[in-house]
């Protein structure tokens, strides 16, 4: 019996270790991470064949260079609602600075309710690359504000000089509660001050290596970071910025040295940041020479619900309190440039603010809310897997325990009625 309760508590951690298992894409030293549990799901070019995706879970597909692809979704008629794609070229694939990944959120009437896409730009090497699609709430807006079928429409565009190879995607569907009461501010707050920090943090920096894609992405709070880089790796981080709050982040390329009589690199470092619904936020690039070099950024705006209103990227993006993600990205010519294998970067990040009084939903926040959980995730340094992980554990210990207790109490129990049956009859247990 007692062997074979072992073998079962073991058989239980091995599905919990197994089930947080990453699932990796082909190829490359680092690839990208895809979400646990991701189902895979073919895009389809008629929307009559579109398979439904379902809000909070992640799917995978593929497509191809010039593809239309449909996938259809159901929305009500109350919630803000984000289509997210992320693309994953092959590790070393070639690309242009004209190829990009569009996201398109349609009715049923062919309404286009958002759009929005990511293009490679200036920075010509292969990352994963995030497009995202919002349908608003919009009183009297008219189209695109009914419950019902909508669709996911997501495009690719190739140069003829690119590979031509398929692109992996990670799709996601989130959709935001509405504001109860009159719905919130229906216009952008004044701008901020945008001054760099005063206090930025300083000291030894703490070693920490990032993720390999948003499922993936590496905890963390106030303070300095550094890791090493190798050419063409991309990792993730994410960072707790509650409501009211204000997210600095400043990456900076270590020296590096080169035998080269011209050594510099344009679009050396590529640093991405990303709102709590995968939407696009900032990009930015930095130039390296072999000196230290520093991306130096203005501060976000205050996380906000009226930002969404602001015409502006890297407003309207911080219009919801939660996870936001920081994508590095080492161009794949620093191996040619410059000596060594690997490269240090240096990560500052700096939380501005006390945290603020959010909107009052009508639903649950899900993802658009900063709590102890997140808090104690990025002080710790932990990715959402090893977060869900060690909680799941937590449970299995405690089903563990509850479980011998209650199979002790019934040993003490057979034992003491056994006993009272042996002395009645004369006999010893």
């Amino acid at each position: 019996m007692r062997g074979r309760g072992l073998g079962a508590v073991g058989l239980a951690l091995a599905a919990v270790l197994l089930g947080t298992a990453p699932v990796r894409a082909e190829g490359g030293t680092a690839p990208y991470v895809f979400a646990d549990g991701a189902e895979q799901v073919a895009g389809e070019v008629s929307s009559t064949d579109a398979h439904t995706l379902a809000a909070g879970r992640a799917y995978r597909s593929r497509i191809g260079p010039g593809e239309t692809l449909y996938y259809a979704v159901d929305l009500d008629a109350s919630s803000y609602a984000y289509a997210s794609a992320v693309a994953v070229p092959k590790p070393g694939a070639k690309v242009e600075a004209g190829d990009s990944l569009t996201v398109t959120l349609r009715d049923r009437r062919d309404n286009q309710c958002g759009t929005g896409d990511a293009r490679f730009g200036s920075a010509e090497y292969p990352r994963p690359l995030a497009a995202q699609a919002v349908r608003a709430v919009e009183p009297d807006a008219g189209a695109c504000q009914e419950a019902g079928p909508y669709f996911v429409v997501v495009e690719r565009t190739t140069e003829g000089t690119s590979a031509q190879e398929p692109w992996q995607l990670e799709l996601r569907l989130l959709t935001e509660p509405a504001v109860e009461g009159k719905g919130g501010p229906t216009q952008a707050p004044s701008p901020s001050p945008t001054d760099a920090p005063a206090d930025i943090p300083g000291g030894e920096p703490v070693e920490r290596p990032g993720g390999t894609g948003f499922n993936d992405s590496v905890a963390l709070a106030d303070g300095s970071f550094k890791t090493r880089l190798k050419p063409g790796e991309s990792v993730f981080y994410r960072v707790p910025v509650d409501w009211g709050q204000r997210l600095y982040v400043e990456p900076e390329l270590g020296s590096a040295t080169s035998g080269k009589s011209i050594a510099l690199v344009t679009g050396a470092l590529q640093t991405a940041l990303y709102n709590p619904a995968y939407g696009p936020v900032t990009d930015d690039s930095l130039v390296f020479s072999g000196s230290p070099q520093t991306r130096r950024s203005a501060p976000l705006q205050p996380v906000a619900y009226a930002n969404r209103h602001a015409p502006a990227a890297d407003v309207n993006g911080v219009r919801f309190a939660g996870w936001y993600y920081v994508q590095l990205t080492l161009s794949p010519e620093m191996a040619e440039v410059f000596r060594g294998g690997d490269f240090g970067v240096t990560l500052r990040v700096r939380v501005q603010g006390e945290p603020a009084g959010g909107p009052r939903y009508a639903g649950d926040a899900g993802p658009f809310q900063v709590g102890d959980r997140e808090r104690d995730a990025a002080e710790d340094g932990r990715s959402d897997a090893e977060v869900t992980r060690s909680e799941t554990m937590a449970v299995v210990a405690a089903s563990g325990i509850g479980t011998g207790t209650v199979l002790l109490a019934g040993l003490g129990t057979w034992f003491w009625v056994a006993r009272r049956g042996a002395a009645r009859s004369g006999g010893q247990v």
